[in-house]
């Protein structure tokens, strides 16, 4: 009797009682797409409401699920902005933080995570400190990812008076060397902001705000 003879046998006696563990890597599969279901399901509904059932049940389901908890932030970061001032607003912009953060744990060196924390320190009034070391995250994790550059251009500008003179320097080198329609919706910015703020007229290089800082 060959080897071959014997073995047979002893192969399909172990598929037969091991035969669930084929369906483990389907099993897999699904709860994978059922998440990013949920996650997309949550994209598309309302931000009007600060609940979002999609996203809660994709993180309880997959806590480490960066986009989920990202996704999350987003649709909650919507939501707080629509707010008056005060502790419901405050409390969801806590929230929107922490989400990001939870984002961050799952890729630690996606800068777009880091991106919508900046944003949301920004909305609760981080103060200088906080602010700065964002920004050093940011740029280091991406010096030249220039998909960054309109949101991060922006909230730069916002928190003009929190940044060291080297970051903005880091502002005004790549206000000049971004896409022009970005340069000039940043423009537009500094337009509305130079009533608040004329240091941005003043620490911009002039012959890049000049126009905006005239009108």
């Amino acid at each position: 009797m060959t080897s071959g003879a014997i073995n047979k046998p002893r192969v399909a006696g172990l598929i037969a009682r091991y035969w669930w563990l084929f369906f483990i890597p389907a099993l897999f599969a699904f709860y994978l797409a059922f998440v990013s279901l949920l996650v997309e399901m949550g994209k598309a509904s309302d931000p009007d409401s600060q609940a979002n059932i999609y996203f809660e049940t994709a993180l309880t389901l997959a806590p480490w699920h960066s986009d989920a908890a990202a996704s999350y932030g987003s649709h909650l970061r919507a939501y707080a902005v629509a707010l008056p001032a005060g502790q419901e607003r405050r409390d969801t912009l806590e929230q929107v933080l922490s989400l990001y953060e939870q984002a961050m744990k799952g890729r630690p060196l996606w800068p777009y995570y880091h991106l919508g924390a900046f944003d949301a320190e920004y909305l609760l009034g981080r103060p200088a400190g906080v602010i700065q070391s964002r920004f050093d995250l940011v740029t280091e994790l991406a010096p030249n990812e220039r998909g960054l550059d309109r949101n991060l251009l922006e909230l730069s500008l916002y928190n003009w008076q929190y940044l060291r003179p080297d970051q903005k320097q880091w502002v005004a080198h790549r206000l000049q060397k971004t896409q022009g329609s970005i340069r000039r919706d940043m423009l537009d910015i500094i337009r509305e902001l130079k009533a608040y703020n004329l240091n941005l007229c003043l620490e911009l290089p002039w012959k890049l705000v000049r126009r905006a800082c005239r009108e």
